[in-house]
């Protein structure tokens, strides 16, 4: 245990280390094991029972700092002594900051209740103690990775970091700090190259922007070919197109220049810098930079070397893509009308008929497409985009001439990865899938199994640290499949890069200067909590396990006897789904009832029957959809839409905060909510809701749908030290519902 005592703290952890090395290698991987299986050591607590231990820390690291202030030139003057300190201007200064910090905590205390087991509506829960940590600790050094001269220790943090994050979703990546001969890649393996980014919107923006950049670049380089004298001996210069066949670049018509395969184009470089043509790196590149979209800007490279090319390139996601693509379509100048929607399924979740159909369309009217965006882990639906299939599609149509690259946008979803990433760590380049045994252990549906398995196979991958890896805010990421992807997005300033080998991360992508500390937070979490099934897995299976139960509560208030209300969850149960005749969906709404919401949570993991329909409830992640209607006599719901939406619109209201109004502390539960649209959804989702909710045929037909949203990310909420919280919140629900419903139906 820690001590009270600062410098007791640091000879406690320094007497841990010195112990810890002395054990034989196996010992100390018994330990890093042993000691990431208490979560409740890895969390503040509800009340913050655990902040004590991070008091101790914390004094650690403010003692780490002054210890480093004081070795650098001990002898340098300072600002600062006793009796400056000890001055009255001083005290009064330090009196002033003390009663302004005194009110600035005050007003913090109005701040969202992210901790408590009442807040299920938001993508926002606790962060970790080595979170927190690892952030206050680099805070105090104020790194900046926008260069490693600014950052000469959290830029390597951020390229541990970025590496983790790739090997977490499936790329392989090339181990830094290897010795040689230590670990060999095979020959020829593509390596991945990830990066710390303030969030996935931006994360997001720089995808697209690559994608872009991708899709014009052998465009460019025929030009540099054409035209400048460096490459007169390269006229010749071959490439592989998506037929296997080769040929020369600079005779290749336009169409099939924005259809080479990606691998091929991102080869060009090393290509030219090989024999026969044994030209520079850094000559290739500049000689090539005045062709480039990033140089001549978008309109100059269609006019004046694809004039053939009479339609936009266009970037394709489903429907329920986050706002940030058609707002990095509008950034790059691709426009946002060009980010192309494609309407969802059933389950809310891309239709690949209707994606096929489009990127036909594409093909026939020779319209080039930049990516295809898969969302895993939609932030609303919590529903995640059949990327296998999406990637057959990829194959269908290369064969037909048509190439574009694959974005995975896991920003909410990718740390669920973990749950399939095995603790076997003897490989430093990747992570071990843990074998099927395992997997059907596991509380994620079959579904997002398979395509979490493909997830390797997308080109880019957008994950969020700040969301479930349960960091400090700002801790985005992004991560390519091949390294060579990031060269596409690269200004180099001279004030922070000085040529050489790669020193930094900051010339990659959209941001310049970031904090070091999230790097850090990043870092420190990932060394405590491991990004596999032991660790982050463990934190995501509880909170998918604790999803499903508390969707299983939900839906059972279906059959409770009483209710002048009942729910319609976007994703109905099995066996609406199988459209069975009612006395088996009563039957199943009975079984969920017996066998999985009124039994504890050892009863239901030894129940094989009630596990496997337990895999398959709800949404695809850890996001409930749901929406509430009422009965106006009797079994009979309320057929208005406006009367539904009346409705769900005055439950969000009732659980969500309202600072300014009666403050945080007086809302039993926090929700959030949105809207389903017919125009963004399609018809086949809000028909098939409509009809769910009993809202007659022909009313409101182009109403919206409103909707609740409640986001698990407690990995306690079914096993508290006073067991699940899960029927207090039914209990809260129910009553509150019950009062607005009548409070609706006595309305004229």
């Amino acid at each position: 245990m820690l001590h009270t005592d600062k410098n007791h703290s640091v000879q406690y952890a320094e007497a841990l280390l010195k112990a810890h090395l002395n054990q034989p290698e196996e010992e100390k991987i018994k330990l890093e094991a042993a000691g990431s299986q208490m979560f409740e050591a890895l969390f503040p607590g509800t009340h913050g029972g655990n902040f004590k231990y991070m008091y101790e820390l914390m004094a650690m690291a403010v003692e780490g700092n002054v210890d480093f202030r004081n070795k650098y030139f001990p002898n340098d003057p300072d600002y600062v002594d006793k009796n400056i300190q000890e001055s009255e201007a001083f005290k009064e200064t330090m009196a002033s900051m003390t009663l302004e910090y005194y009110l600035l905590i005050k007003q913090l205390k109005q701040s969202g209740t992210f901790f408590s087991m009442r807040t299920i509506g938001h993508m926002l829960w606790d962060t970790t103690l080595p979170g927190i940590l690892g952030y206050f600790a680099a805070l105090m050094y104020n790194q900046n990775n926008v260069a490693a001269e600014a950052s000469p220790v959290t830029t390597l943090f951020e390229m541990h970091v970025g590496n983790e994050l790739c090997k977490l979703l499936g790329y392989a990546v090339n181990p830094i700090g290897k010795k040689p001969g230590e670990f060999e890649l095979a020959t020829g393996q593509v390596t991945g190259w990830g990066h710390i980014t303030c969030d996935g919107s931006v994360a997001n923006l720089e995808g697209l922007w690559m994608a872009r950049n991708l899709k014009f670049y052998a465009t460019s380089v025929k030009q540099a070919i054409l035209n400048e004298p460096l490459f007169q001996n390269a006229k010749n210069f071959q490439v592989t197109l998506l037929n296997g066949n080769k040929a020369t670049l600079i005779n290749l018509d336009s169409w099939t220049l924005l259809n080479i395969p990606i691998e091929e184009v991102l080869a060009i470089p090393n290509n030219l810098a090989s024999p026969p043509y044994n030209l520079k790196p850094a000559d290739i590149s500049n000689a090539i930079a005045g062709y480039t979209v990033q140089n001549i800007g978008y309109h100059d490279i269609l006019s004046k070397y694809l004039p053939d090319i009479k339609e936009t390139p266009v970037s394709i996601a489903s429907s329920t893509r986050h706002y940030s693509w058609p707002k990095g379509a509008a950034i790059l100048g691709i426009g946002a009308s060009n980010m192309w929607s494609v309407h969802v399924d059933l389950k809310a979740r891309m239709d690949t008929t209707k994606l096929d159909n489009l990127l036909s369309y594409c093909v026939s009217q020779k319209i080039p497409v930049m990516n295809v965006v898969a969302v895993i882990g939609t932030t609303e639906e919590s529903q995640v985009d059949p990327l296998k299939d999406i990637l057959a599609l990829r194959d269908k149509y290369r064969k037909q001439g048509l190439e574009f690259c694959i974005h995975a946008d896991a920003a909410w979803g990718g740390y669920y990865k973990s749950m399939l990433n095995s603790a076997n760590e003897n490989n430093p380049a990747t992570f071990h899938l843990v074998e099927d045994d395992v997997i059907v252990s596991l509380p994620m549906s079959s579904y997002v199994t398979e395509q979490y398995k493909v997830l390797q196979l997308a080109d880019s991958i957008t994950i969020d640290p700040h969301k479930s890896g349960y960091v400090p805010y700002p801790a985005g990421g992004l991560c390519y499949r091949n390294s060579a992807m990031r060269n596409l997005v690269s200004f180099t300033a001279p004030v922070v890069y000085h040529g050489g080998v790669d020193p930094t991360v900051g010339v990659y992508g959209v941001e310049g200067s970031k904090p070091g500390a999230a790097a850090s937070a990043v870092y420190f979490s990932h060394k405590v909590i491991r990004p596999n099934i032991n660790g982050y897995g463990k934190l995501s299976g509880e909170c998918f396990f604790n999803a499903k139960r508390l969707y299983a509560a939900l839906v059972c208030l279906n059959i409770q006897p009483g209710l002048n209300f009942f729910v319609v969850p976007l994703i109905p149960i099995p066996a609406i789904q199988q459209g069975l005749p009612p006395a088996q969906v009563q039957q199943q709404y009975e079984f969920i009832r017996d066998r999985i919401v009124n039994v504890s949570n050892q009863q239901l993991l030894n129940d094989p029957q009630a596990f496997a329909l337990f895999k398959e409830l709800g949404g695809d992640q850890t996001i409930i959809t749901y929406m509430f209607n009422y009965f106006t006599s009797g079994t009979t719901p309320n057929s208005k839409m406006k009367k539904v939406n009346d409705l769900n619109n005055a439950i969000y209201t009732k659980f969500s905060f309202k600072p300014y109004e009666v403050g945080t502390e007086n809302t039993p539960i926090v929700v959030t909510s949105s809207q389903f649209t017919r125009s963004n959804n399609g018809d086949l989702l809000l028909n098939s809701l409509r009809q769910r909710l009993g809202v007659a045929t022909g009313d409101g037909i182009n109403d919206p749908i409103n909707f609740i949203i409640s986001t698990i990310m407690n990995p306690w909420l079914s096993n508290t030290v006073k067991g699940s919280f899960i029927p207090t919140l039914m209990n809260i629900m129910v009553q509150n519902i019950t009062q607005i419903v009548a409070e609706i139906k006595a309305q004229p």
